[in-house]
């Protein structure tokens, strides 16, 4: 039997029997609003599409950033995704994070518009192989609301136990992968810059745009498998004429008798344009030659070569660590040269520095 509490005058409560009757009219009611189709139309995901190679020989290698697209947009298309917009760039995901520019407009993008909830990459090892900076920024993008879906890369739910160890063993997979690649072309650049040509005499450089007044000159040397060629690449004096007188020659002019006399960078590059040298790229500017005349560029007109195994940045930057080579090319100046013009370039540094306070270059006095 119910219970029921009320007071005299409340209306009378349906029996038993109406009372179910009444309960099923409402349940009834809920169910066909359940199952009466809705209006809203649904809307369809979006997301960008990201790609990335480190070198343009991984690009021709089979891993290519049209390849690497056209399975995003086929997984895409297989899971009703649209793709909103595309990146791609032909950069080292590891040491070269700063020069990444079309990686920060792809975050950019996906973080600015509200609609994109996803970045497709072919492979988590194609957005970045610094295993700390890549899962920081998945985090970050997952408090904006942006996932990161790998095409080929497990699935993983952070939410998990297993989701978390996942994805930091993946990274850290892709970390190992990218140092043992730094360290076997390391390995590899330090015996290439020590090999002399058995033809010239001159030692193979490990790529770079040599300074001005020298040219690169490619060489074949033999065939690898599949015929590919093994082209390898010295420095030799640029004897191109330019106003009456070899491209080297105006360099070793700028040396010896202009910057060792006393001569500003700015002085020097006003000559350059005043005598109609071409310049490299561009046009001649102070700020060039204020480089060319550094300790470091002057040894390589003093015919030697310098590779510097981590670059100019982090804790291996000291010159203790850079590989010095003799006579790996043509000289365009003696030793005793271009220590004429490092000291003159000190001279110049103190005048420079007496008129002004900060950093500024000797090139405006």
């Amino acid at each position: 039997m119910r219970s029921c509490i009320g007071n005299a005058g409340d209306p009378e409560l349906p029996a038993d029997n109406e009372g179910d009757a009444v309960l099923a009219d409402l349940i009834g009611a809920f169910d066909d609003g359940a199952r009466r189709p809705c209006h809203v139309v649904p809307r369809v995901p979006r997301a960008v599409a990201w790609a990335r190679v480190s070198t343009d020989a991984q690009d021709a290698g089979g891993l290519s950033i049209p390849e690497q697209l056209r399975a995003i947009r086929a997984y895409a298309q297989g899971h009703g995704i649209e793709i909103a917009a595309e990146f791609h760039e032909v950069q080292s995901a590891y040491q070269h994070e700063g020069r990444r520019t079309e990686f920060r407009r792809m975050l950019d993008t996906a973080r600015s518009d509200p609609q994109i909830g996803t970045i497709l990459v072919h492979e988590l090892s194609r957005f970045s192989r610094d295993s700390r900076r890549a899962r920081a920024l998945i985090a970050e993008l997952r408090q904006a609301g942006v996932q990161v879906v790998s095409l080929h890369d497990p699935e993983m739910d952070p939410s998990t136990s297993i989701g978390v160890y996942m994805e930091a063993i993946t990274f850290a997979k892709n970390e190992a992968y990218s140092r043992d690649i730094s360290f076997h072309a390391r390995k590899g650049c330090r015996a290439n810059i020590g090999t002399r040509d058995a033809e010239t005499g001159w030692c193979y450089k490990n790529g770079g745009d040599p300074p001005v007044g020298y040219k690169a000159v490619n060489l074949l040397r033999g065939q690898r498998r599949l015929n590919e060629p093994i082209i390898k690449q010295i420095w030799l004096l640029d004897d191109t004429v330019v106003a009456g007188r070899q491209q080297y020659e105006w360099v070793r002019h700028c040396l010896v008798e202009l910057a060792g006399n006393g001569a500003t960078a700015g002085q020097i590059c006003e000559f350059c344009e005043n005598t109609g040298l071409p310049p490299r790229a561009g046009r001649w500017t102070a700020v060039g030659w204020y480089h060319r005349l550094r300790p470091r560029c002057l040894v390589q007109y003093c015919g030697h070569a310098i590779w510097r195994p981590y670059g100019g940045l982090g804790p291996n930057k000291s010159a203790a660590n850079w590989v010095l080579v003799e006579n790996a090319h043509p000289a365009m100046i003696t030793p005793q040269e271009a220590m004429v013009v490092a000291a003159a370039r000190r001279e110049c540094a103190a005048r420079t520095h007496s008129h002004s306070r900060g950093r500024v270059y000797c090139a405006d006095v």
